[in-house]
């Protein structure tokens, strides 16, 4: 119904927690390929990146991967400075970690309150048979949980909340999420549909909520900058697909007043920035073409890059620029074998060619 295209070849980001004997949590993109648990989407790496501090610092789940968990002698510099127990040389009982796992779902879980309640009952009994430094530790882990919750709660409460913006410039777009789960601030993502010439916002912001949300669970409240035609019939069918009610809501006042002012200004100059990147972009082409001579603009620029270690482990990286920009999706890294160490040439020579030997065979 709507010619928008919702353009976007950037996987979300979720916190995965491996299940094996110790499991570790990390950030994932991509596939479900990995076992484990995956909490999110969350709306940026940056947010990924916060609460991945957050829980390195509260619970001290390991982050290295297995090759690494494996052949360790010695605990690494992360135990050393408190964000790891060190399992890897078994400096934790492996009842204690599970704990630690436990807890921490809880906590990605959105289930705050039940963990420092179930904290709170293990500091008094701690505190009942005199173990003074357990009941301390706790009472640092019911703190840092609790400084959390007031930094980052919207209104008081564990809310479940997107608030979406829209700004336009002609036909660029921009559509910029501020998602909060369970009270948390998960961050902000821009998004810069392709509108197909349309200049009407209503019409842009109506189709990127049905698109996104076919693919994303709707959370039981969004907030939009503005009022849409079909809100209504979106709230029926979010509530149908989600199991739970959904409401939209424009016109707000409070505190998400301010979010959806906040939204809107970093629409405003998120698109601000991507039409100047595109400028930028173009005279970048223009003088390309200029000084090669070409008849046109290039439509494909692939680079390719040679790094080793003093001449060991050789790898070849392949960069992909289109008219628009950077095609991250189409980056590719090559290992590079069976060449004299430190020799660039043979290696760029082995890149290119795998790079363009089904080209060939075709």
């Amino acid at each position: 119904r709507y010619n928008v295209l919702l353009r976007d070849d950037e996987s979300y980001p979720y916190v995965l927690m491996t299940s094996e004997a110790w499991p570790r949590i990390a950030m994932h993109r991509g596939p479900r390929a990995v076992a484990g648990r995956y909490f999110g989407p969350y709306a940026s790496v940056g947010a990924v990146r916060d609460t991945l501090n957050l829980m390195h610092k509260l619970f001290r789940l390991r982050s290295c991967e297995d090759s690494v968990f494996r052949n360790r002698s010695r605990p690494c510099l992360q135990h050393q400075i408190g964000r790891c127990s060190a399992p890897c040389v078994g400096l934790v009982p492996a009842r204690d970690y599970a704990e630690s796992v436990r807890r921490s779902a809880l906590f990605l879980e959105g289930r705050s309150d039940e963990l420092t309640d179930e904290l709170g009952r293990d500091m008094e009994a701690a505190s009942v048979r005199l173990d003074f430094e357990d009941a301390a530790r706790i009472r640092d882990l019911i703190a840092g949980i609790r400084s959390l919750q007031a930094r980052q709660y919207v209104d008081g409460r564990a809310a479940d909340l997107d608030v979406l913006a829209i700004a336009m410039q002609g036909a660029a777009a921009c559509v910029l999420l501020l998602a909060f789960r369970d009270g948390r601030n998960l961050g902000t993502r821009a998004f810069f549909p392709q509108t197909r010439g349309s200049d009407n916002p209503e019409e842009v912001l109506t189709a990127f909520i049905s698109q996104y949300y076919g693919e994303q669970t709707p959370p039981r409240e969004i907030v939009l900058d503005r009022d849409l035609p079909d809100r209504e019939l979106f709230e029926q069918a979010f509530s149908a697909t989600g199991e739970r009610r959904v409401q939209i809501k424009a016109n707000v006042r409070g505190e998400r007043a301010g979010y959806v002012d906040m939204a809107r200004r970093n629409a405003e100059l998120a698109l601000g920035t991507e039409l100047t990147s595109h400028a930028a972009q173009l005279a970048r082409a223009e003088a390309l073409r200029d000084l090669l001579r070409m008849p046109s603009l290039p439509q494909r620029i692939e680079c390719f890059d040679i790094s080793h270690t003093m001449g060991e482990a050789t790898v070849a990286s392949c960069v992909v620029f289109d008219a628009q920009g950077p095609v991250r999706g189409q980056y590719r890294r090559y290992n590079i074998t069976g060449i004299t160490e430190g020799d660039d040439y043979a290696a760029m020579n082995q890149a290119i060619a795998r790079r363009f030997r089904r080209a060939v065979e075709g």
